[in-house]
């Protein structure tokens, strides 16, 4: 019987291995709409960025500028937004389409919100004076 309960906690505990292990995503900016005094305009992918996904946060840790060759330190952290019906968690997607939204405060004065899906990854960032939207193709 002992053994059988040891063969239990350790199947138990590899398994949640899994559930709590970090995951590092990559994306590459596809292009992105910068919106300010009215107008709106179109920009060619510029960034790299690698997210670090786990438990309930993710974080930024890298921007790197593809036209300048320089990489951006960055740590902002995202809280995932688990009670969404499309959440991968919950298993509730009506329309099959799941995704992981988070919302972070990437400075003093900006509000994002990241949507990660398979294939993809979305950002929309607000400031007082400006809007942002990019769009990223998961590459890692």
């Amino acid at each position: 019987m002992s053994r059988l309960t040891f063969l239990v906690v350790l199947v138990i505990l590899f398994a949640n291995s899994f559930v709590f292990a970090g995951e590092t995503i990559t994306a590459q900016e596809i292009e992105g709409y910068f919106y300010n005094d009215g107008e709106m305009k179109r920009s060619k992918g510029q960034f790299e960025i690698t997210y670090y996904i786990e438990d309930n946060t993710i974080t930024r840790t890298r921007v790197y500028d593809l036209n300048k060759k320089q990489v951006i330190p960055d740590d902002t952290v995202y809280q995932i937004q688990r009670q969404l019906l499309s959440d991968p968690s919950q298993k509730l997607s009506f329309t099959g389409k799941q995704g992981i939204r988070a919302i972070g405060q990437p400075g003093l004065d900006a509000v994002e919100i990241l949507v990660i899906g398979e294939t993809f990854i979305q950002s929309v960032k607000s400031t007082a004076d400006y809007f942002v939207i990019s769009r990223l193709k998961r590459i890692r």
